[in-house]
């Protein structure tokens, strides 16, 4: 087909997509890190996880860091995952509080009996991380009659202060469980913070291959359109050289075939771009959380450039193993089973507990009692074993089983990495190929179009070809759009595989 003003409109939507594919797009790499092809329209790197709300509207071309800012703002299973996040913090808090200091009363009066007395004990006991070491210290008073066999019970007038300290020997010593759960609960605060970057990932993942999608649909849109357009622009010409008798009425039937024909072809792809642009508002939503349906008039005039593929597969799925964020909450799942491991192993040790105490009484001491009232030190040891260490035992049988399930578990995990991010690797590898040889093909199917018209202005050839050529040259175009939109879901597909987030 000629490139002058008497071409009707041919295959304007080849033109469309060659002038959109101008820049390409490239990431450089941080040092110690493999380069992967960034997002199509990046932007700059964000600290936070959700940064502000999303705009109300978009004005204007919507863009994939548009779509990447209302996930990280508004989605709600991300808002679910936070509050996953939350519960671990709690957690967290609720496990500290096994180390709060502990406050005891105690108060007993006997009005009627051979021995009328009164007795109060008061005692604060604190918990310690050192070694399971615990301190304690208390006043208690016991004023009237005591039996000799309760005695001790009898303070001076002013009471008895005591202090004193327990320390395990054994089991409770390097472990205990307070300190197992503060463990538990600081790496369970870890995993649930690995578990919301992994749930952006794959969000942004989804959503980007939405967006892709639909700039895919649009543009094939585009392209039945000026196709429509060619054959009515055509189509009024034929009616006028039929009116003149230089063309036979059969050529304007073929024509007006062809105009029925695409203009259901148009049909097809406006529904599709309305499937396309539903399934894209999950993930786009204003700042009240509500969904937002792009419209046509939002969508960008083209795809961006193709960037090469990187290189060093090998060095992607090394740098997976350490970034994939499911990797890492799965590894500290092993660790929770590890420090439950340990807790089991301390637990099968006999209970011994040495503990020393001081006690003083104050104030006025009957002489009577001066020698049942002196300055106490004492000092004890607790020993403490259940014979059969049935609970023991079968508490570590099953911590040893937990942990050998998460490493098989592990092993598995790093296998199927690697085998996702070698296939993402090979799709992305592939959808390049395919762009160049679709451009390829684009060009050739243009020019075969373009003789073919020239050939029917000559009357060398009929209407029906022309058509045909046309027809090829529109399905090579959307071959190339296709193989365009494989490119970019490829790259957020690889992202997502490698752990890397697309919006920052």
């Amino acid at each position: 087909m000629r490139r002058d003003r008497r071409r009707p409109g041919a295959l304007v939507g080849a033109a469309l997509v060659a002038g959109c594919l101008g820049a390409s797009v490239a990431r450089a790499g941080q040092p110690g890190e493999v380069d992967l092809p960034a997002p199509a329209a990046s932007e700059p790197a964000r600290t936070n996880m959700r940064e502000g709300p999303a705009p109300a509207a978009w004005g204007g071309t919507l863009d994939l860091p548009d779509v990447l800012r209302s996930v990280a703002a508004e989605h709600p299973q991300l808002e679910a995952a936070e509050q996953r996040l939350r519960q671990a913090e709690g957690a967290e808090m609720a496990a500290r509080g096994g180390f709060d200091p502990v406050l005891r009363m105690r108060g007993q009066y006997i009005p009627l009996g051979g021995y009328k007395n009164g007795r109060f004990d008061v005692e604060v006991r604190q918990p310690t991380p050192l070694y399971g070491l615990q301190l304690y210290a208390g006043w208690r008073v016991g004023l009237g009659k005591f039996p000799l066999y309760d005695y001790r019970a009898k303070t001076a007038s002013g009471g008895e202060l005591r202090a004193g300290a327990v320390l395990p020997l054994w089991q409770g010593g390097p472990i205990d469980r307070r300190r197992a759960d503060v463990r538990i609960a600081a790496i369970g605060k870890d995993a649930a913070r690995a578990e919301l970057e992994a749930r952006l990932i794959e969000l942004e993942r989804t959503a980007a291959r939405a967006y892709w999608t639909w700039v895919l649909t649009g543009l094939r849109r585009a392209v039945e359109q000026q196709l429509l357009e060619l054959a009515e622009t055509r189509d009024a010409g034929l009616q006028r050289q039929i009116a003149a008798g230089s063309v036979p009425a059969v050529e304007g039937l073929d024509n007006r075939r062809a105009v029925l024909d695409r203009g259901a072809r148009l049909v097809a792809a406006e529904r599709n771009l309305q499937q396309a642009a539903l399934a894209l508002a999950r993930h786009l939503r204003d700042g009240d959380g509500q969904m937002v349906v792009p419209g046509p008039s939002q969508l960008p005039s083209g795809f961006p450039a193709p960037a090469r593929p990187p290189d060093d597969i090998d060095a992607i799925v090394e740098d997976a193993w350490q970034r994939r964020p499911d990797l890492l909450r799965l590894s500290l799942q092993r660790e929770i089973a590890r420090v439950e491991q340990k807790l089991a192993r301390n637990n099968r040790a006999p209970k011994i507990d040495l503990e020393a105490m001081v006690a003083k009484d104050l104030g006025f001491v009957d002489p009577v009692d001066q020698v049942l009232l002196p300055t106490d030190v004492v000092t004890a040891v607790t020993f403490e074993m259940p014979l059969p260490l049935r609970q023991a035992r079968g508490n570590l049988r099953r911590a040893d089983a937990e942990v050998a399930r998460i490493e098989a578990e592990l092993r598995f995990l790093r296998d199927s990495i690697a085998a996702e991010v070698r296939d993402a690797y090979a799709a992305l590898v592939a959808a390049h190929a395919r762009v160049e040889l679709a451009r390829a093909q684009v060009d050739a199917a243009r020019q075969l179009a373009e003789a073919e018209r020239t050939r029917f202005q000559r009357g060398d050839s009929t209407l029906l070809f022309v058509n045909l050529r046309e027809q090829a040259a529109a399905d090579a175009q959307q071959l190339e759009l296709e193989a365009l939109a494989d490119y970019h879901r490829a790259v957020a597909d690889l992202r997502a595989a490698a752990g890397l987030r697309l919006g920052g």
